[in-house]
């Protein structure tokens, strides 16, 4: 058995579903670091206290959470992730 034969014996390639379910993971905790980063800021905007910096980033993040939300992750391996703000 060559190395090649035992590197594919022993590390198989991930099946469709592993991959699915790791970009599943991935989704879940992208959304969830924009929606801790979102809080604050609209918050800001809330109070009527925000910055335009806080009011220019608070619509970058939002966008990049709806981008977020319509990742297909039945595509994996080969999704285009949206860029974070």
């Amino acid at each position: 058995m060559t190395d090649k034969e035992v590197d594919a014996y022993t590390n198989p390639p991930k099946t469709k579903e592993q991959h699915i379910a790791e970009a599943e993971q991935q989704k879940q905790m992208l959304l969830s670091e924009a929606t801790e980063t979102i809080a604050p800021l609209q918050d800001a905007v809330d109070l009527d206290i925000a910055t335009d910096e806080e009011i220019a980033l608070l619509k970058e993040w939002k966008k990049y959470r709806v981008l977020l939300n319509r990742v297909d992750t039945s595509l994996a391996p080969d999704i285009n992730w949206p860029q974070k703000p």
